[in-house]
């Protein structure tokens, strides 16, 4: 883990599962010195979309975090209250088996602190801290679909993802946890992943929302849509109608169906365009990034 002395402004934030774990969650956020908490607390089929985060909410108050505390196993509920004691926490409602909900809590995460490249770019920022923050996230302590989804959120914003293991194995977790101890820390590799760009899940949202209303989209429509909202694709693209249309394709349409977000459906002289169910999640995980 980077331990590095941050910048006087500068916090050191940890996202962690809330599995069934305890010294794993608990130990590297003493060690480290962590300023603020955000515990992923398993909440199946949650009432919110997949990755939306309500940051504004009392965390005092679990009831308005929509956490039921009674929910969770006594040694969950030590590891909460133990590291209430030395950090700030901020427990969030997740559904950890569904990777695009943790993945998106994690990027809004780190995007409400200014924590990582492109978000620190854009000048996202915690609404109490006057710069961005140093954003860590332990991969060890929820299921291998949070791990994975924890750890794409950091490849993405630049955030860094650690691995705690433990001493010993425990295997009924009713009754402790699965683990005891941490023999060390080790710090994972990071890759640069390509995450859609704001223009692109703007048109994402776009087409989420037609589809929502029963509506079909055409090109054209996306363009005076964007054109409305002055998405950045067509500011260099110029007055001609074909320009336009190439904007679009080139800067939007044509990367997003690469990776299978979009299909095209041709209708007589124009093209339908259909959110896929990958579409739509990945809409959901990078939403934040219209709030920039």
């Amino acid at each position: 883990m980077d331990v590095t002395a941050p910048r006087v402004s500068e916090r050191r934030v940890h996202v962690v599962p809330l599995g069934h774990e305890r010294d794993r969650i608990v130990t590297p956020l003493r060690e480290h010195r962590a300023d603020i908490v955000y515990l992923l607390a398993d909440t199946p089929n949650r009432e919110a979309d997949r990755g939306v985060v309500d940051l504004d909410v009392d965390f005092d108050d679990p009831a308005a975090t929509r956490v039921d505390p009674d929910g969770l196993t006594d040694y969950q509920r030590e590891a909460w209250e133990t590291v209430a004691g030395f950090a700030e926490v901020r427990v969030l409602p997740v559904e950890l088996a569904d990777v695009y909900d943790v993945l998106g809590v994690t990027t809004t995460v780190a995007a409400h602190h200014g924590a990582g490249g492109d978000d620190r770019a854009a000048g996202a920022r915690d609404r109490t801290s006057g710069t961005g923050d140093r954003l860590f996230a332990n991969v060890s302590t929820g299921p291998r679909v949070a791990a994975v989804g924890v750890a794409m959120a950091c490849m993405i914003v630049g955030a860094r993802p650690y691995s705690v293991e433990p001493e010993t194995h425990r295997h009924d977790v009713r009754e402790e946890p699965l683990t005891t101890g941490v023999e060390r820390t080790v710090d994972l590799p990071l890759y640069p992943m390509d995450a859609p760009t704001r223009d692109q899940v703007a048109i994402l949202g776009r087409l989420y929302d037609r589809a929502a209303q029963d509506r079909t989209t055409d090109k054209w429509n996306l363009i005076e849509w964007a054109r409305e909202r002055d998405l950045a694709f067509l500011r260099e693209a110029g007055e001609s109608r074909t320009a336009k249309y190439r904007a679009l394709e080139t800067r939007v349409l044509d990367p997003l169906r690469e990776r299978g977000y979009v299909e095209l459906e041709p209708v007589g002289r124009s093209d339908t365009v259909h959110l896929t169910g990958i579409g739509r999640r990945v809409f959901f995980a990078f939403q934040h990034k219209l709030d920039a």
